[in-house]
């Protein structure tokens, strides 16, 4: 008998969204570098234990680099090379979430746009991702407007594309400020290019924070006070609002 042979398949709508990111994503001439540190954890954890509905690790972290980012300007900008090469600073801080779905059988990476967490409650971010998740792609906003633009013809998804990339206001409705995904266990293998210029990911379970920037935008240096601020920033105030959560259930039972 002869040996079946395999077949040709047509092209996952999934990947082909992941084709156009790749593609442009390898356009950009980013010099990302990264730093990484541990935090304790240990208080926040205990503490979000304590909670009828723990909150999200992504809302505690999106929402303390927020913060973070409107005490250091260089989080707010971005490098453009069209049709000269200049710094843009944003005024506002805008979060953008990879969340996986399943799309037409295939999981599919999508991103929840949040706009100025750090004005946000730790339970309206932790609400905001829960829908991205419960929710059909079809009733979310985001996701709805995310499938609408890559069913739109191959010439027209690439002028939007370009758009993003070298017009600030179409890259923060785009793209944010800043990007945040989940690496689990592996995480100091991971390696990120993308159209965002600065990202991070974190390991709840070992504390451990790595932060990823293009290299023109600033210098290692100030990294450290960042980071240093950011877990002053989660053991403080979003301790605090973790705490007010606690006794606000305890009271109400």
């Amino acid at each position: 008998m002869a040996k079946k042979r395999g077949r040709k398949i047509p092209i996952p709508f999934s990947r082909k969204c992941m084709m156009d990111f790749i593609y442009f994503s390898k356009k950009m001439s980013y010099h990302l570098v990264s730093a990484e540190t541990h935090f304790n954890l240990e208080a926040l954890s205990a503490l979000r234990k304590q909670c009828a509905k723990p909150v999200s690790w992504y809302a505690i972290f999106i929402k303390a680099f927020a913060y973070i980012s409107q005490q250091y300007p260089e989080l707010r900008k971005h490098l453009f090379s069209y049709p000269y090469t200049y710094l843009y600073q944003y005024s506002r801080v805008v979060a953008m979430l990879a969340i996986e779905r399943e799309i037409q059988h295939e999981n599919m990476v999508m991103y929840l746009k949040i706009d100025s967490p750090e004005k946000l409650s730790l339970e309206s971010i932790a609400q905001l991702i829960h829908e991205s998740k419960t929710q059909t792609p079809e009733e979310n906003l985001n996701f709805r407007r995310f499938l609408k633009f890559n069913r739109f013809p191959f010439l027209l998804r690439r002028l939007y594309w370009w758009m993003g990339i070298h017009l600030p206001i179409f890259r923060l409705h785009y793209f944010g400020t800043f990007g945040v995904t989940g690496a689990g266990k592996d995480l100091t293998s991971l390696s990120i290019k993308s159209p965002v210029g600065i990202n991070f990911v974190f390991n709840s379970q070992t504390g451990l924070f790595r932060l990823f920037w293009d290299h023109r935008l600033f210098d290692g240096v100030i990294v450290k006070h960042m980071l240093t601020d950011l877990e002053y920033y989660l053991n403080g105030p979003i301790l605090q609002e973790l705490e007010k959560m606690a006794q606000n259930e305890t009271s109400v039972v």
